[in-house]
């Protein structure tokens, strides 16, 4: 892969330069998919192919791009443009698929999922898809300080797993669990101080 500033690849793909746009997705590709699969929970992905979402994504920027809608200036711009459309085709998919005779929570397993409330805040007029996108790059960086129990109790967690299921499925008490969530809370509470 090229050392390439994201900058100069997208430039490259405005003026014409068709390498460029295999470039950009070739370094992207995988990790848009990663960030949608991380964001969706596991009745959602029953539902909707994380690769489909970041395909549509990717339809989104090339045309929007190829008519000059967006303006990339600086290192991390591409990245956070690309993030918040596909974080944006996600939310769109989920309210669908939450809908009232379409529910996931109907297939079975009754879990909802963490980006509802994200969802919903959005339908509200709620933040716009570059800061939901902040915020889940915030969320990976406070998860990397968190053991590995911790970070899969906060991952069924953020998907609305009670406390009981996060205990049958780790194997643990529902205290150990309750205990474990105070943990996190309290290193959330110190890092934001």
């Amino acid at each position: 892969m090229s050392d390439e500033t994201s900058v100069n690849l997208y430039h490259r793909y405005r003026a014409g330069d068709s390498d460029a746009a295999n470039d950009i997705f070739r370094r992207y590709v995988d990790r848009l998919v990663g960030l949608v699969r991380n964001r969706m929970s596991r009745p959602i992905q029953r539902r909707i192919d994380p690769e489909d979402i970041v395909q549509s994504a990717w339809r989104a920027f090339f045309d929007k791009a190829t008519s000059g809608e967006f303006e990339i200036r600086q290192e991390g711009d591409l990245w956070s443009l690309l993030a918040a459309i596909a974080v944006k085709k996600m939310l769109s998919q989920v309210r669908y698929h939450r809908a009232a005779k379409r529910t996931v929570d109907r297939d079975g397993e009754g879990r909802g999922s963490g980006l509802k409330v994200l969802s919903e805040s959005l339908d509200a007029g709620g933040p716009p898809p570059e800061q939901a996108t902040m915020f889940f790059e915030e969320l990976d960086a406070f998860m990397v300080t968190l053991d590995p129990t911790q970070r899969k109790v906060l991952g069924l967690r953020l998907q609305d797993w009670s406390n009981e299921q996060i205990a049958r499925e780790i194997g643990r008490s529902t205290r150990t669990v309750r205990r474990t969530l105070e943990e996190i809370h309290l290193a959330l509470l110190e890092r934001l101080q």
